[in-house]
C-alpha cells in the first residue's frame, strides 16, 4: 500500500482487558506500520455501519453476536473477531481467507482461579457468571470441572431474566445479596470478570457478609484500576492480552497485504492470579495467628517486620512464631517474604518502577538481597521476569 493502512478498532476503552488489547495493536503498528485508526468509545451497532463510508483496509472489534459479526463480514474488509469463534459462523470461501479471531483462553482462567481458592483450603465453591454470554459460560464449566476434580460440588448463580434481558444491576443486586446470604460459609467466588467481582463484593457489603473473611472473590482480566477500586482490592486471573492484541494486529496486517494468516484462531492466554485482599482467606482457628496473618496481608510492606507484627499482639513472639507455625506450616518471616515477592510480581507486572525502587517499597533494605530472594523464589532475576511477562 503506498499509504498507511487505516484501521478501525471497535474495542472497549472502559475495561483493562480492551484497553491491553488497543496498547498490543498500538506497540504493533509502532513497530510495523504505522497504521491510521478509526478508533470510537459509541456503541458497536452504531459505528459498524459507518465503516462503508470510511473507505478502511481492516476492523479489529469485540463481536456482541453473530448479527454483528455479519454486518462486519458484509464490508468484505479483513477482520479479526474479539470472543467470537468464527466457527460459529458459516464462513465460506474469500470471506473465510480473510477472518480471523482472538478469545481469551476461558478454560486457562478458571482453572487458575479454582487453583487459587483450593490453596485456601477452602470446601465450599460457587460462581457468578453473565448470561447469553459464551465466555462466561465456557469459564463457569471449567471452574465446576476443576472444582470437581478436587472432589468439591460447585454453587452456580443463574441470573434473573426480564422478557429475555439481564435485569439493571439495581434490580438484580437484592437477588444477589439474598443468593450469597443462603451459600454455605466461608466460601470461595470465582466471578466471571472484574466487573462481575465487584459486584459481587457490593452485594456482600450490603448483606453484610465480610469478605475475605465468609467470602473469597476471584476474578478475571486483572484491570488493575478496577481491581484497586473494588472494597476490598479484588484478586484476578491476568490475561496476557497486550500480546494478543499484537498478535490480532500481526494477523490482520497479513489479511490486508492478501495473505491467509498463519494463525486464524489466536488465544490470549493467562499469565497468573494477581492475589490482593479480596482472596486473602486463612482458616485457622486461632485469633492471635488470624491477627498476625491479617497484618501481614494488609500492612504496608516498607517498614513492617516480624518484631512489629509481634508488638501488635499480646503475647510473646516466641509464643506466636510456635503457634504460626503450627497451623501455617512456615514461619512468619517465610509468610512475609512470601507476600513481598508477590507484590514484587506485581509492580513488576503493572509499573516501569525500578528493581531498586521496587525492592524499597515492598521492604527490602538492600536491591541486592531482593534480586536474591527473587531468583530463588521465582526462578529468575525481577529484571527478567519483567521481560517474559511482557514479551510478546
Amino acid at each position: 500500500m503506498s499509504r498507511p493502512p487505516k484501521v478501525a478498532l471497535l474495542i472497549e476503552t472502559a475495561r483493562g482487558y480492551g484497553r491491553d488489547v488497543l496498547r498490543g495493536v498500538a506497540r504493533y503498528s509502532r513497530t510495523y506500520g504505522p497504521w491510521r485508526f478509526y478508533l470510537t468509545p459509541g456503541d458497536f451497532e452504531q459505528v459498524v455501519p459507518k465503516i462503508r463510508e470510511w473507505r478502511g483496509d481492516g476492523i479489529i472489534a469485540r463481536v456482541l453476536d453473530a448479527e454483528m459479526a455479519e454486518t462486519l463480514l458484509s464490508t468484505n474488509l479483513p477482520v479479526v473477531m474479539l470472543d467470537f469463534s468464527i466457527a460459529n459462523l458459516p464462513v465460506k470461501g474469500n470471506r473465510a481467507k480473510f477472518c480471523a479471531d482472538l478469545t481469551s483462553d476461558s478454560t486457562g482462567a478458571a482453572y487458575m482461579a479454582a487453583r487459587c481458592l483450593l490453596e485456601k483450603k477452602l470446601v465450599n465453591f460457587a460462581f457468578v457468571g453473565y448470561p447469553f454470554q459464551s465466555w462466561s459460560a465456557k469459564r463457569e464449566v471449567a471452574f465446576t470441572n476443576a472444582i470437581r476434580e478436587a472432589g468439591y460440588a460447585t454453587h452456580a448463580y443463574r441470573p434473573p431474566l426480564r422478557f429475555g434481558r439481564a435485569l439493571p444491576w439495581e434490580s438484580e443486586e437484592p437477588i444477589l445479596r439474598k443468593w450469597l446470604k443462603q451459600l454455605p460459609k466461608p466460601i470461595g467466588i470465582m466471578a466471571c470478570n472484574d466487573q462481575r467481582g465487584r459486584e459481587v463484593l457490593d452485594a456482600c457489603e450490603s448483606a453484610q457478609i465480610r469478605a475475605p473473611e465468609e467470602v473469597a472473590v476471584v476474578g478475571v482480566d486483572a484491570d488493575e484500576l478496577f481491581c484497586e477500586l473494588c472494597s476490598p482490592p479484588l484478586t484476578s486471573v491476568a490475561l496476557n492480552s497486550e500480546k494478543g492484541g499484537f498478535l490480532a494486529a500481526k494477523t490482520l496486517d497479513e489479511m490486508m497485504k492478501g495473505v491467509e494468516p498463519e494463525v486464524k484462531h489466536i488465544l490470549v492466554e493467562p499469565v497468573g492470579v494477581v492475589e490482593r485482599r479480596s482472596s486473602n482467606i486463612v482458616l485457622v482457628d486461632d485469633e492471635d495467628v488470624a491477627e498476625a496473618l491479617r497484618i501481614i496481608h494488609t500492612e504496608r510492606l516498607e517498614n513492617l517486620t516480624v518484631d512489629r507484627v509481634a508488638r501488635n499482639i499480646t503475647i510473646s513472639r516466641r509464643q506466636l512464631e510456635v503457634k504460626f507455625r503450627r497451623h501455617i506450616g512456615r514461619t512468619m518471616l517465610e509468610e512475609l517474604q512470601l507476600v513481598r515477592i508477590e507484590r514484587a510480581k506485581q509492580m513488576l507486572r503493572e509499573t516501569d518502577a525500578s528493581v531498586e525502587k521496587i525492592a524499597q517499597l515492598i521492604g527490602f533494605s538492600a536491591a541486592g538481597s531482593f534480586y536474591q530472594t527473587f531468583r530463588s523464589r521465582v526462578g529468575v532475576t525481577p529484571a527478567r521476569y519483567r521481560r517474559e511477562i511482557r514479551a510478546e
